[in-house]
Parts: C-alpha cells; sequence; structure tokens
C-alpha cells in the first residue's frame, strides 16, 4: 500500500502542477531536424521554393555538420533578394529588410527600418574550398524573411515556402477592422497590473482509475503580461484513485485490497480537507518561473517545506529547439499577420509533394478567417468558424467577438476535436471540448473536457475575476531563501542555490 501510495502522491502532484500551470496561465491571459543524406558518393539534395524545384549550376547544395547549405547568391535571388558580397561580409535585402551575415561567424544582423536585431545562429556561413561559392544554412536563411521551411527525408529536399509572399496576395484586397478592434480590447491586458481571482477545479482519470478532484483557489497580481505572483490552494481527494491502483495487487484472490494505514488515510484526509498550497513569481521576459508549496503532504511527497524550486523557461525551450526570446516577444504582439506568419513557419513540411499547397491552403484559409467578410453579425457580435481536418481528426473553432459602442468589450471561443474510431464505419468521437471566455466586466470563464478514448479523461473549470490594481507582483523567492532548480527535483545530489 505504501508504494501505492506514492504513485497516487506522484500523479496528485502532477495533477498540481498541471493545473496549476494552466490556471496561471489561463489568468495571466523549431529548430531544423538533423539532416540523414545518403553516402557522399550518391548524396543529391534538392530544394524546393514555393512548390517549384531550384535549379543549381556550378554550386549545389551541401550537408556540412548535419545541416543542409545552400549557395547564398542562387537562393537569395530566387526568394527575389537584391545581393552583394564585400569581403567576408554577405547581405540580401528585400521587402524593407537586411540580412548581414559574416563568414566564419554565427551572429547576423537583421535590419528592418530604424531597428536592427542581432540573431545567433547554431552554424555559421562559409565559403566552399573547391568552388568558391559562399554557403549558407538554408533554415535561417529563408526564415530571416519569413519563410516557412522543412525537410523531406524521403526525397531529400529542402522544402522552403514564402509564407510573407502567400500572406500579401491572400490579405490583399480584404479588411480587418473587426479583427484590429478585438486586438486594441487585447492591449488593456497587456499593459499595467491586474489583480486575478479565480475558483477552479478539475478531475482526472486514467485507464478507468480514478477519479483524482482537485478544488481550488487563486489570487494574485499581473504585471504587464509577463511578471506575475500567484498563490493557490488546492484540495486534493485522491482516495478513489488510491482505491482502484490498490485493486489489481488483489485481483485472482480471495484477498480484499489492503486497506490504508492510519498514517497514509490522515495523509489523504488532509490532502483533501486542507490541501496542497502553492505560490508562483514568474518574470517571463527573464524566462524563470519559480515555486514553493505548503502542506501536511510535504513529507510524503519528498518537498521540503520553504524551499523554492526554479524552472528556467528558455533552456526548457532550447532543449525542445524553440527559441523562447522570440515565442516572447510573439506573445506580445499585435500585429495579426506577424502572429499568423510566425504560426505558418511551424508547419509541417516533411513532404514536398504536399507542404505547397498545405500551406497555402492555411494562409488562404486564415486570411478569410480573420477578414471582415470571415464574421457573421449577429445584433452586436460577430462570429466567425474554421474547422480543420487532417489524418482522420477534426477541429472546429467558433470565436464570437461582443461590441458596444463600436468596440469589443468581450469574447467567446469555442473549440472541439474529433476523430473517427470506426475505420470501416466512418464513426467520429469528440475527444475535445473547450470554451473560455471574457465578459464587460471582465469576468473570465474556461471549461474543457478531454476524452482520450479511455487512456485518461479530464474535466476542468475555471471562473474568475481581472480588476486593475496598483500593487506588484513579486518575482522572485523571499532573500535568503533556498532554491532547487527544478530538474534537480528529487535528486539526492541536488546543489540548492541561495536567494540573493
Amino acid at each position: 500500500m505504501k508504494h501505492t501510495l506514492k504513485r497516487v502522491l506522484a500523479m496528485g502532484t502532477a495533477l498540481v502542477l498541471t493545473l496549476g500551470l494552466s490556471t496561471a496561465a489561463l489568468a495571466a491571459e523549431g529548430e531544423e531536424p538533423p539532416v540523414s543524406p545518403a553516402p557522399a558518393a550518391e548524396q543529391t539534395i534538392a530544394v524546393q521554393l514555393d512548390g517549384q524545384n531550384l535549379t543549381f549550376t556550378d554550386a549545389v547544395p551541401q550537408v556540412k555538420d548535419q545541416r543542409t547549405f545552400l549557395p547564398f547568391r542562387a537562393v537569395f535571388e530566387a526568394m527575389g533578394a537584391e545581393v552583394s558580397n564585400e569581403g567576408d561580409v554577405i547581405t540580401a535585402a528585400r521587402d524593407g529588410k537586411t540580412l548581414t551575415m559574416t563568414i566564419g561567424s554565427a551572429e547576423a544582423t537583421l535590419t528592418e527600418g530604424e531597428t536592427a536585431t542581432v540573431i545567433t545562429m547554431d552554424v555559421a556561413p562559409y565559403v566552399d574550398s573547391a568552388t568558391w561559392r559562399t554557403y549558407v544554412p538554408v533554415r535561417f536563411a529563408a526564415q530571416a524573411f519569413g519563410c516557412a521551411v522543412g525537410w523531406d527525408q524521403d526525397d531529400q529536399t529542402a522544402v522552403i515556402v514564402d509564407t510573407e509572399k502567400l500572406l500579401g496576395s491572400a490579405k490583399a484586397g480584404k479588411e480587418y477592422t473587426i479583427l484590429a478592434k478585438y486586438l486594441e480590447y487585447s492591449r488593456q491586458f497587456n499593459e499595467g497590473a491586474w489583480a486575478v481571482t479565480a475558483d477552479f477545479d478539475a478531475d482526472l482519470s486514467m485507464m478507468g482509475m480514478g477519479p483524482a478532484t482537485v478544488d481550488g483557489t487563486l489570487e494574485g497580481v499581473v504585471a504587464d503580461a509577463v511578471k506575475a505572483q500567484m498563490s493557490m490552494n488546492m484540495k486534493l481527494d485522491l482516495e478513489e484513485l488510491m482505491a482502484d491502483l490498490s485493486a489489481p495487487a488483489a485481483a485472482g484472490t480471495s484477498e480484499e485490497p489492503a486497506a490504508p494505514t492510519a498514517e497514509e488515510q490522515a495523509l489523504l484526509t488532509a490532502l483533501k480537507e486542507k490541501g496542497v498550497g502553492l505560490e508562483m513569481r514568474m518574470d517571463m521576459d527573464k524566462g524563470m518561473l519559480y515555486m514553493t508549496f505548503t502542506g501536511e503532504a510535504l513529507e510524503a511527497l519528498g518537498l521540503p517545506a520553504d524551499t523554492w524550486y526554479s524552472m528556467d523557461m528558455g533552456a526548457l525551450f532550447e532543449q525542445l529547439g524553440m527559441d523562447y526570446a522570440e515565442l516572447m516577444d510573439l506573445s506580445k504582439t499585435l500585429d495579426a499577420s506577424v502572429m499568423l506568419e510566425a504560426m505558418l513557419q511551424s508547419a509541417d513540411l516533411s513532404d514536398k509533394d504536399t507542404a505547397y499547397a498545405t500551406v497555402a491552403g492555411l494562409v488562404d484559409s486564415a486570411a478569410k478567417l480573420l477578414s471582415d467578410e470571415g464574421f457573421q453579425k449577429n445584433g452586436s457580435d460577430y462570429t466567425t468558424a474554421y474547422t480543420y481536418t487532417q489524418d482522420g481528426a477534426d477541429m472546429t473553432l467558433s470565436f464570437t467577438l461582443n461590441t458596444k459602442n463600436d468596440k469589443v468589450v468581450g469574447y467567446a471561443m469555442d473549440i472541439k476535436m474529433t476523430m473517427v474510431t470506426g475505420a470501416e464505419t466512418g464513426e467520429t468521437t469528440e475527444v475535445m471540448t473547450m470554451t473560455m471566455g471574457m465578459d464587460e466586466k471582465n469576468h473570465m470563464t474556461a471549461e474543457m473536457k478531454m476524452d482520450l478514448l479511455g487512456l485518461m479523461s479530464m474535466n476542468m473549470t475555471i471562473s474568475g475575476d481581472y480588476k486593475t490594481t496598483d500593487k506588484t507582483p513579486a518575482v522572485e523567492p523571499p532573500a535568503g531563501a533556498v532554491v532547487v532548480p527544478f530538474e534537480e527535483l528529487g535528486m539526492e545530489t541536488a546543489a540548492p542555490e541561495t536567494a540573493a
């Protein structure tokens, strides 16, 4: 029973963290895959731009350090850029953007208007000694000018789709005044300080066992959408889940599943009646998240009292092949074109035969969905809807804007996902529904239901309020507090730090 309780507590901790991070996120409102080329004697790397293969003459694509490199002049001129080469410095200019790189250096500069941004690449441009041609990394070169990049392993083809050009064509002749009003409405939550309060509950079942349930409260302060201090109390009922996990041990025997010991029952009761406290402090500009736990379950969970746990979001996203700083910049932008362009750059372009058509279809659909013609007016509300189908799964999204005096004052979003579960009958099963919204008084609600074909099911509801405040969130642990990196949680060799 002791081992069962530990498993249950571990699952409970996971539920607490998942719910805590999800709730805080709601309240606060890839790297190129390594290339596996054919043997050098047989190697032929192809490059496709907007569905058409590029032709190279004296200098052909190369693979170096498991990265695809393209001849600098050939690829940028094919993308419509003007190029120049002065000594070790190479530049490409297109549509008001100028990219400057130096041979042998992993740093590049992208200049747009008066703004110059230094970007670090994972590999540097080089000069091929056989042809004396300059080579640049394909992914970086293409994404600098708003292109999506992929790799077709089967056909050894680098796939480039000029999403910036596609967006320009798709937006031509369309108006986006309704979307602009929503983005202006959203701006208020990205500026200043907001006091947040919320109630939430959730239940989680796995393979028919459970559920484990959580009832919680949250209060805190969010500043400029990136700094936050949140305190939560979550009461966990793990008794049913623990009983289900204990039952298999007694299966096939006349024995009854072992009952909790007095100590274990006291712990379960404490979790259910008093709960676990979780405080989070975060500065997302710096990429740091800190959390600490309180409650009688700490010792059993292996979490000593008065200890903070740190999470370096930048390092975490880097391990996932994602640029954290770029994601943060994107989260702050209120330019729909920039957001859509960034989303398209992460599209799956692993099949050269379908990649361009897939992205072009997404661009066209998104341009229509978000344009004035995509919204249907009903009284003072405007609604747009979209259904996306891929690999037997459908996702339907409905987005409604509530207006008053020609300004957006609230919104509602509904998402539903279904998948085909009957190969012969075509029968579909609803695997997720989610609704969220905000009313004119800044009252927020969210509800999610998920059922992954019996493997796991989860239900969650959140209800809360936003009010302006003059409070400032604390974004770091108190001075002198013990801080343990989250990835070292549970490691006996962890070397705790002390907050300054």
